[in-house]
């Protein structure tokens, strides 16, 4: 070998390679003299490295090892590769701190440690590197203060430090940096007053300081911020906690040439300026603050601008939106405001539009001019009419959703038209007519949602001979008859299909195991009539088919699902072995029909015949009492009819649905039954409460008390509920009488209620929180706290409705949407009717990212704690399991005593955090919601219950503890769920595990040393 100058690079070997493969044994040592630059860039190697073995290599100028699964130490001769200039170990596995040597590296010029496990703080020798140009640490585990010696550096261009756990303040100084252009700080837990003088006086291009607890300085707190120097040109301060104005009186000096500005997620209030001298800002992000007043027209006429995305959504912004004119504006998201008015009048060139969760009203005769659109989302307003037959120039739109809404007619035609639509919305109106089969035929179209609507019709159509991408479909909630599609089979890409509550009847074809990858299939609630089919897809993690008429046995396949998808319903349908505690199950001998018919004869009679003498019964007690009284009173006719409704029996006709909720419901719960789980078969008839006690009686509360015993009660149980119903938007319209007499069910039971599942007249399920006796405040205050959530909207929070107010203390009702299939903790505790299959890894990051979203929402969206983070307080919504917080701030509706008690249920289940349990008057705080989704993180990983005692070395503990104590043994991994196992053979997830894991020990800890949710939030979603 001659050269004097080498170069090794193995970029393109096979991914099967591995490092101990490589020629880096006597290799490296007769090229020690020679070998400038070694190249192990993406090969997918997988080894424990020794990085000391490279330091023989003399000339070694550049060493890449990007983009692979390498594992080992930061060696401490790491100061002996004196020739180094570049250096990239970046997306690896590479863990430990960074050695007081590496800052002897004085000719190093690129530094990248990105995307690995590195931990501890950085030493101040960093500022050793005296050459250093580029320094990317990013996506670690560092953590402590930022060093001060970074500013020694003078020849520093891009500072990355992103997505760490560093504290503390962010050092004075960065600004006096001559050369840096890049600084990138988001992502930690960084506190303390934003710097004003360094956006005033940095050189610095591309500044990112989002994602970490900042806070505007108390010498700024009108105008937020002084002015942002002429060299920066993307500025993001997003997820902070940032106060103030943006209004200043030289709008050119703060807003500089800045070109992209993200100050979403911060709690900046007032009227938005105009933005009238920013000539060279194409993104403004305003997002989820509290900007109030109007729409800067200038923003949206685009005179003198050059925006080309615009999110003001999640504010208080109101008025109408008259135009849209901008020609360069290509995204506008102005959802979750209070916007109002007709739709506007769009003639700019807007791909995607937003205008979802407003109050925009009138009809869509608008739409006819919006031909450029892409994206178009108008669901949640108060839109009226029917949809446009003329909209055929939408040849872009890719995705339309109007769902509810108040839309009538029937469904245009012309959708099936949009020659690139692949997902379409138009649930939860009135629309009617038959369903457009034609849709069903597109080889375009992905997702088709029109649940909850009154289509009619059978669903009859023949296959495309071009195929289809249909991947998820809901006609749930209509009035649709015939029979099940035999062409169904022929959509062999759907994923998710719902035909729940509609009027189809006749045997389900053998053409529905063409559906292979069927994930999710609801056909409850029909008339469905035969064997379920043997060969559906073994790819199902959702399945209903209840309240139909199948007979035979339940396949084998099928047997995973708990008896709650077959039953109710379905009398003739065996289920061999059913799991122990999921109580009985209907015969299914077709031949017992008849005796079955009597059966039910025999019992109704039998019931009418009771009825008719415990009334006549009732009515001789009543005239004896009266005939016995030594002055007889005048008694109105009101008062007879009022002593006459309270029959011992609980039966009241049909137009009066009367007593209706057990006597167990209403009573003071026991601590720790939050977390008990209602079977489907409580049920109860309506919602009329005992009106001058909070005993009432039903016949399916098992409890039954002799004439005597009720009369000491006092229960006198009314015909309807006579108190106020109040709704906090107008989604919904109901009477106190049509909510009296909705069919419902128990859902479950906490400290401060039950929660009841109730069936409206048109098919619309709600949930019902009966609040106890005692734990409401009285009406005004509680009136005052109930209208503040009246805005609270957000994809992973449970919306509230309304509120019902009756005239004695117990009457106090709480009105939410529905949502299903159930709570978290009924998915994930292994237990006797968990429903469905064990939650996968990817499904339990979704839940974790989900929550910490919505929490974050309330934090700093409506700056309210949630105050009842538990598992059965986190929803699952739709086949997807969109995580959704429900029973949120319940504590400003309560008294202090009903707040305790909350406090103190939460302490039996596990989710009290420390502080809370030394206050005598604790109240819910941030930092508490925090510990509570530390432990559901907790809950998460391992699959136990945090209310259960876990048996360790030493006896019992509770969950935090025996994770903590794990932990510290050097023992993490052995937390984890065991049917999570198989999947920790995946590097990414097993990495994954390991940070929520990390992520869920700083959430429990104290309560100084607890980051904030936004922190929390981010760092899940970067996993």
């Amino acid at each position: 070998m001659t050269q004097q100058v080498m170069c090794l690079i193995l970029g393109m070997m096979s991914p099967l390679t591995s490092m101990a493969a490589l020629p880096l044994g006597m290799g490296l040592s007769a090229m020690a003299a020679t070998l400038l630059e070694l190249s192990l860039t993406g090969l997918g190697l997988s080894a424990d490295a020794d990085l000391s073995v490279f330091s023989n290599l003399t000339m070694l100028v550049k060493l890449s090892m990007p983009n692979n699964s390498i594992t080992g130490k930061m060696p401490s001769n790491i100061g002996d590769f004196q020739t180094l200039e570049y250096l990239d170990l970046s997306n690896n596995l590479f863990f430990s701190s960074l050695p007081l040597e590496i800052g002897k590296l004085g000719s190093l010029k690129n530094l990248s440690l990105a995307g690995n496990n590195f931990s501890g703080s950085i030493p101040d020798s960093i500022s050793g590197i005296t050459s250093i140009e580029s320094l990317d640490l990013s996506c670690n585990s560092f953590s402590g203060s930022l060093p001060s010696s970074l500013r020694k550096l003078n020849g520093l261009v891009s500072l990355n430090l992103s997505l760490n756990g560093f504290t503390k303040n962010i050092p004075k100084g960065f600004e006096l940096m001559p050369n840096l252009e890049v600084l990138d700080l988001h992502g930690n837990m960084l506190e303390g007053n934003l710097d004003g003088q360094f956006l005033l006086l940095t050189m610095a291009v591309h500044v990112d300081f989002s994602g970490n607890n900042l806070v505007t300085s108390t010498s700024s707190k009108q105008n937020f911020i002084p002015g942002v120097a002429d060299t920066i040109q993307y500025l993001n301060l997003s997820h902070n906690q940032l106060t103030g104005s943006l209004v200043n009186g030289n709008e050119a000096q703060i807003f500089g040439n800045l070109k992209v500005l993200d100050l979403s997620y911060n709690q900046l209030s007032g009227e938005l300026p105009g933005f009238n001298f920013v000539y060279d800002l194409q993104v403004l992000k305003l997002s989820n603050n509290r900007f109030s007043g109007f729409v800067p027209n200038g923003l949206l006429k685009g005179d003198s601008l050059v925006l080309t995305e615009l999110d003001l959504s999640g504010n208080n912004l109101s008025g109408p939106i008259n135009m849209i004119t901008s020609t360069t504006l290509n995204i506008l998201n102005l959802s979750s405001n209070g916007l109002s008015g007709d739709l506007p009048l769009l003639t700019g060139s807007c791909a995607v539009l937003d205008l979802s969760r407003n109050q925009f009203g009138g009809n869509l005769s608008r739409l006819v001019k919006w031909a450029n659109v892409e994206i178009l989302d108008l669901s949640q307003n108060n839109l009226t009419g029917s949809i446009p037959e003329v909209t055929s120039q939408f040849l872009r739109l890719n995705y339309l959703n109007i769902s509810h809404n108040f839309l009538s007619s029937s469904l245009p035609k012309v959708v099936t038209q949009f020659p690139k639509l692949t997902v379409l919305d138009f649930s939860f109106n009135q629309l009617d007519g038959p369903f457009l089969t034609a849709l069903l035929t597109s080889t375009t179209l992905q997702e088709l949602h029109l649940e909850n609507n009154f289509l009619s019709g059978s669903i009859e159509f023949s296959p495309s001979p071009f195929g289809t991408n249909l991947e998820v479909l809901d006609l749930s909630h209509n009035q649709l008859t015939g029979y099940f599609p035999d062409g169904f089979g022929s959509l062999t890409g759907l994923k998710v299909l719902s035909l729940a509550k509609n009027n189809l009847s006749g045997s389900l074809p053998t053409s529905m195991a063409n559906l292979t990858l069927l994930s999710s299939l609801d056909i409850s609630q029909n008339h469905f009539t035969g064997a379920l089919p043997s060969n559906l897809s073994n790819s199902l993690e959702s399945f209903n088919a209840s309240y139909n008429d199948l007979t035979g046995v339940v396949p084998e396949n099928l047997r995973k699902f708990p008896l709650s998808s077959f039953f109710p319903g379905n009398s003739r349908l065996q289920y061999p072995n059913p799991p122990p505690g999921s109580g009985q199950v209907p015969s299914g001998n077709p031949n017992r029909k008849p005796i079955k018919n009597i059966v039910k004869v025999v019992v109704i009679v039998v019931c009418v015949v009771a009825v008719v003498i415990l009334i006549l019964l009732a009515i001789f007690i009543h005239y004896t009492r009266i005939s016995k009284r030594p002055l007889p009173q005048r008694v109105t006719s009101k008062d007879i009819s009022r002593r006459t409704s309270s029959n011992p029996s609980g039966v009241s006709g049909r137009d009066s649905a009367g007593l209706v909720v057990s006597a167990k419901d209403l009573m003071t719960s026991r601590k720790g039954s939050s977390s008990e789980i209602i079977s489907a078969d409580e049920k109860i008839t309506g919602f009329s409460p005992s009106k001058n006690s909070h005993f009432s009686w039903s016949p399916e509360s098992g409890e039954s008390y002799p004439a005597e015993s009720l009369a000491r009660l006092d229960v006198r149980s009314p015909d309807r509920l006579a108190g106020e119903l109040h709704f906090l938007d107008d989604t919904i319209t109901l009477s106190p009488e049509e909510l009296s007499r909705a069919p419902a069910e128990v859902l479950g039971r906490s400290s401060h209620g039950t929660s009841y599942r109730a069936t409206l007249d048109n098919g619309m399920f709600l949930t019902v929180k009966w609040l106890r006796e005692g734990v409401a405040k009285q009406r005004k205050d509680f009136a005052k706290e109930a209208k503040k959530f009246a805005n609270i909207r957000h994809p992973n929070v449970v919306g509230l409705r309304g509120y019902y107010w009756g005239p004695t203390q117990h009457e106090k009702l709480i009105l939410s949407d529905y949502i299903s299939p159930g709570s978290l903790a009924s998915f994930l505790y292994d237990r006797p009717g968990r429903k469905g299959p064990p939650l996968s890894w990817a499904q339990r990051l979704k839940i974790a990212v989900d929550v910490a979203r919505g929490l974050n929402y309330l934090h700093f969206d409506r700056a309210v704690p949630h105050g009842n983070i538990k598992a059965t307080n986190i929803l699952l919504d739709g086949p997807d399991l969109n995580a959704r917080v429900a029973d949120y701030c319940l504590h400003r509706l309560m008294t202090q005593a009903g707040t305790i008690e909350q406090i103190l249920d939460a302490g039996v289940l596990g989710y009290r955090a420390p502080e809370l349990a030394s206050s005598k008057k604790p109240l819910p705080s941030f930092k508490s919601d925090v510990y509570a989704f530390g432990v559901i993180l907790l809950e998460l990983l391992t699959g136990k219950c945090a209310g259960d005692v876990v048996s360790g070395e030493d006896g019992g503990v509770d969950l935090s503890d025996w994770v903590r104590l794990k932990v510290t043994e050097g023992r993490g991994s052995e937390c984890f769920d065991a049917v999570l196992l198989p999947e920790m053979g995946n590097p990414a997830a097993d990495k994954g595990m390991k940070e929520v894991l990390g992520i869920a020990l700083r959430c429990i800890r104290s309560v100084s040393e607890r980051p904030g949710i936004k922190t929390i939030y981010e760092d899940l979603s970067s996993i």
